[in-house]
């Protein structure tokens, strides 16, 4: 039994309903490569990560599709050191009741 996963990059889906011998998130990030302009200098690829992230899982179907119980999931740069934060919103069911 496999291991259920909370991401996942649906390549094929992307590559059979693309156009022009291109997949839909590459087709996607040349249409908005304008987005990614800011990006180029930066010395970490934190920012263009952030950027990739976004148009990957703005396309819908998203190219980067997530376990049904997330809600949400989005990237940025952190303005305090320049990392990675990613802030992903969970669906749960209420706690156990507590003896």
């Amino acid at each position: 039994m496999r291991e259920p996963r909370a991401f996942w990059v649906d390549e094929q889906f992307d590559r059979e309903h693309g156009t022009g011998g291109h997949g839909r998130y590459e087709a996607e990030v040349l249409r908005r490569i304008d987005e990614f302009a800011e990006t180029w200098g930066d010395f970490a690829p934190v920012a263009f990560a952030a950027t990739a992230w976004r148009v990957a899982s703005e396309l819908s179907p998203g190219f980067v599709l997530w376990h049904r119980r997330i809600i949400s999931a989005t990237c940025e740069r952190s303005p305090w050191d320049g990392g990675m934060v990613c802030a992903v919103t969970v669906a749960s069911r209420w706690p156990a009741e507590l003896t």
